[in-house]
C-alpha cells in the first residue's frame, strides 16, 4: 500500500507510474474528483471504501464541515444552498513552507490572519460534497478559513437556514453515526484540544426554528482526522481490518 502526500498538482503525474493493483491513498488533492478514485470521507461513506485501491483523502477543512453537516444534509434539515462556513486552523495547516512560508511563528503570534477568500482551494470539495448529500444546489456557499495561533487543530462554525430544533439536529447526529468509532456527537460545544493527537471527529448543534437558523460546529484535529488518521482509517477499510487499527491513541508530533 501506498501513502501518497505531494502538494496539490504533483501527485497526478506520478500516481499515474504505480501499477494498478498497488493499494493507493493519496492525501493531496489531486484525485478527489478523479473518475475510479472513491472519495475517503470514512465516517459517511465507509462502504465505497471498502476493497477499493484507489482512494482520495478529504481535505482537513472539508472533514471537519462535511461531518457536522452530512446528519443534516441528508436528512433534509437544512438548505443546501444557503451555508456560511467560518472556519478556524492552526498553523500546522500550511505545511512547511520554507522561506515562502507567509504563516511562520513572528506572523502567527498574537494574531488573527483571514486568508482564501471566496477561493480557497476546499471550496470547490465542500460544495460538490453538500450538493451530493443533499440533492440540491450549494451554489451559496460561503467559506472562509482563519489561521489562529495554535499549532494544530479546525474549528469550523457553520450558519445555515433550517425550521429544526436543537433537540432534532443531536438526534439526527446520533442515529446517523450511531455505528462509527470515531464521530462524537456533543450537547455542548466542542473544543480543539479535544481532539487533539486523535482521530476523532466532534460535532454539536444549536438552532432556533423561530429565526430559520442551524448552527453546526465541527472540531477535528488537522493533521489527524484531517490528514493522516483518515488515511490509515481508510487503509484498514480498504484492506479489511478493523477500522480503529492503528488509531487508538498513538503519540503525536508536534
Amino acid at each position: 500500500m501506498l501513502f501518497a502526500s505531494l502538494p496539490t498538482g504533483t501527485s497526478a503525474e506520478a500516481l499515474a507510474r504505480v501499477p494498478g493493483d498497488v493499494k493507493i491513498i493519496d492525501i493531496g488533492g489531486d484525485h478527489r474528483y478523479a473518475e475510479n478514485w472513491a472519495y475517503g470521507l470514512a465516517d459517511i461513506w465507509p462502504d465505497e471504501i471498502k476493497g477499493r485501491n484507489r482512494v482520495a483523502n478529504p481535505g482537513c477543512f472539508p472533514a471537519a464541515t462535511l461531518n457536522a453537516l452530512a446528519p443534516l444534509l441528508v436528512n433534509g434539515l437544512i438548505e443546501p444552498g444557503n451555508i456560511v462556513i467560518d472556519a478556524k486552523t492552526g498553523i500546522s495547516g500550511a505545511g512547511r513552507g520554507g522561506g515562502d512560508n507567509k504563516f511562520g511563528y513572528a506572523e502567527s503570534n498574537e494574531n488573527l490572519i483571514p486568508y482564501g477568500l471566496l477561493k480557497h482551494v476546499h471550496m470547490p470539495e465542500i460544495a460538490s460534497t453538500i450538493e451530493r448529500l443533499s440533492g440540491g444546489s450549494a451554489d451559496g456557499l460561503v467559506f472562509t478559513p482563519h489561521l489562529i495561533p495554535m499549532t494544530r487543530g479546525i474549528l469550523v462554525t457553520i450558519y445555515c437556514r433550517g425550521q429544526a430544533t436543537t433537540a432534532q439536529c443531536l438526534d439526527a447526529a446520533r442515529r446517523f453515526y450511531a455505528d462509527r468509532a470515531f464521530v462524537r456527537v456533543t450537547d455542548r460545544p466542542p473544543q480543539t484540544k479535544w481532539a487533539t493527537g486523535s482521530n476523532l471527529s466532534f460535532v454539536s448543534y444549536a438552532a432556533d426554528p423561530e429565526r430559520n437558523l442551524v448552527i453546526a460546529i465541527g472540531v477535528v484535529d488537522n493533521l489527524g482526522k484531517g490528514a493522516a488518521g483518515q488515511a490509515v482509517q481508510n487503509a484498514n477499510l480498504i484492506c479489511g481490518l478493523p477500522e480503529t487499527a492503528g488509531l487508538d491513541g498513538a503519540p503525536f508530533w508536534p
